[in-house]
């Protein structure tokens, strides 16, 4: 995978989840369709979940029964886990050692989303894609 997408509609919830969570980290899922091969995947939904962690300015983490919850509705609908997303409300859009640790594990290939909220008048939106233990930026591509 090259190459994610995000409907226009997803893309303003995201960026308006993120906002709503300043001056907190925000964090939840993205649900959608699968890359087929040779594709990519399209983020249709976005499922906000509660970031408890104890330190919520700086770091995140998915409150446990909200993220089973999400989950199951996205089998539910008939939708696909495409990835995780986290915000940073004062700092670039680039992964730290932190955010490794608030991911929960996937075994397939799930993108990572980092949602740069700093100057929060102008998001700045990168998906990674994490192979080897290295996060590797995906082209964003507006559906």
């Amino acid at each position: 995978m090259q190459a994610i997408a995000i409907t226009h509609q997803a893309h303003k919830q995201l960026l308006r989840l993120c906002s709503l969570a300043l001056p907190r980290e925000a964090c939840g899922v993205l649900a959608g369709t699968e890359a087929a091969e040779a594709g990519h995947a399209t983020v249709t939904d976005i499922r906000s979940i509660t970031n408890v962690h104890e330190d919520p300015l700086r770091s995140f983490r998915f409150h446990p029964g909200e993220w089973v919850s999400a989950y199951y509705d996205m089998q539910k609908n008939r939708q696909s886990l495409v990835g995780f997303f986290h915000s940073h409300p004062t700092s670039s859009a680039l992964p730290s050692k932190r955010d490794t640790l608030g991911l929960p594990a996937s075994d397939r290939q799930i993108s990572y989303w980092i949602i740069s909220m700093a100057g929060s008048a102008d998001p700045f939106v990168q998906p990674y894609l994490l192979e080897n233990g290295t996060f590797r930026p995906l082209a964003l591509m507006l559906a």
